[in-house]
Parts: structure tokens; C-alpha cells; sequence
């Protein structure tokens, strides 16, 4: 009976490392930020970007780990996926909240935010941040949920 309990439990192993997270955000910016703000300034002169520029990026982050189940670019090589909670994919509205809403508090409050949601990252034993607490989503390892609570057919 312990071994079907411990089964339905979420298991710490599958929550996605600080490091993993870091490789895939860092991935992202190569693959995508850093080429958009080269051509925006290559096109307009300057690097904050233009309104395609701008709209790419807005794709990118908000509709892409939608239409994905929860993958960017870089989570996809990191082997990290986002997902809501309950292990479904995540939505349109908690990825605004997760890269729309969020990082703007990051910025309004000069990092102060940011430095408080990586010590979250740190600290917690499910290594949710701020904008994951927000948005109702975990970075877990892996393709396929693993905590989504199974029934079990337990045969006599």
C-alpha cells in the first residue's frame, strides 16, 4: 500500500534544476532576443526594436510554450517544459501573467523582484519563482508529467 501512496505523491527529482532553467533562459536569448535586437538595430538604429521586432519576441514568449505544451526553445534542449499545476499544458493567460505581467515587476522594482524570485527558486522545494507562483505553472523535467495523480489498478 506505501508503494501506490508513494506513486501519487510529486516527487522532488522531477521539479527542473535552477541550472536547467538558467541554460534554457540563456539559450532563449541567444536564439531569439539577441538575433531580434540585431536586426532592429540594423533596420531602425536602435536596439530597443521596432514593432515587428517587438511582436516576434511577444510570439515568442507568450504563444509559443502554448502551442508547444509548454516548451521554448530553449527548455526543449534543457529537457524542462513548463506546465499549470495540475500537469495540463499551460494556457494564454498565465503565460501573459508568467512573461507579460510578472517581468514588468521585475523592472518597475530595479531587480529587487528578481533577486527575491530566484532566492524563491533556491529555497523552495518545488523551485517555483515568483512568475511560476503567479501564473499557476512549475518547470518540470522531462516530456511527459510525472506528479499527475494516476488512478492505479491494483489487481488481487
Amino acid at each position: 500500500m506505501d508503494e501506490v501512496m508513494n506513486k501519487q505523491r510529486p516527487n522532488i527529482h522531477v521539479y527542473a534544476s535552477i541550472w536547467q532553467r538558467v541554460l534554457a533562459l540563456i539559450v532563449d536569448l541567444v536564439v531569439i532576443t539577441a538575433p531580434l535586437a540585431v536586426i532592429s538595430f540594423l533596420v531602425v538604429g536602435n536596439w530597443r526594436g521596432d514593432w515587428l521586432t517587438i511582436a516576434v519576441e511577444a510570439f515568442y514568449w507568450l504563444m509559443v510554450p502554448v502551442l508547444t505544451r509548454g516548451y521554448t526553445i530553449g527548455k526543449w534542449m534543457a529537457g524542462i517544459r513548463i506546465e499549470m499545476r495540475k500537469g495540463n499544458p499551460p494556457g494564454y493567460f498565465s503565460m501573459f501573467l508568467r512573461y507579460g505581467i510578472v517581468p514588468f515587476f521585475y523592472i518597475v522594482s530595479f531587480g529587487a523582484l528578481l533577486v527575491v524570485s530566484f532566492g524563491m527558486m533556491l529555497l523552495r522545494t518545488d523551485r517555483k519563482s515568483l512568475h511560476d507562483l503567479v501564473a499557476g505553472t512549475v518547470v518540470v523535467k522531462g516530456a511527459v508529467p510525472k506528479y499527475v495523480q494516476k488512478q492505479s489498478k491494483i489487481s488481487a
